[in-house]
């Protein structure tokens, strides 16, 4: 069987088309699987919201709720 017109480029596209998932999925690992920025800010945001709940609910006083919010300005700081 002869292959048409047609047929020639819908293996074009479909060579396209597989390569491009090929390439996004490569893509999508590296993203994955590679380190991204470093998400400090957030992280030191969420200890200290964290603080304060624990303070809010009365597990901790204020004097150790300012101790521990230094240690982890301390620990979160270059």
């Amino acid at each position: 069987m002869m292959p048409t017109d047609a047929m020639s480029w819908l293996m074009w596209a479909m060579v396209t088309g597989l390569l491009v998932l090929l390439w996004a999925s490569a893509l999508l690992l590296a993203r994955t699987m590679l380190p991204g920025r470093p998400r400090r800010a957030r992280d030191e945001n969420e200890a200290i919201g964290e603080l304060s709940l624990r303070l809010a609910r009365g597990e901790i006083t204020a004097d150790e709720f300012e101790q521990r919010r230094r240690m982890v300005l301390d620990a979160f700081r270059p």
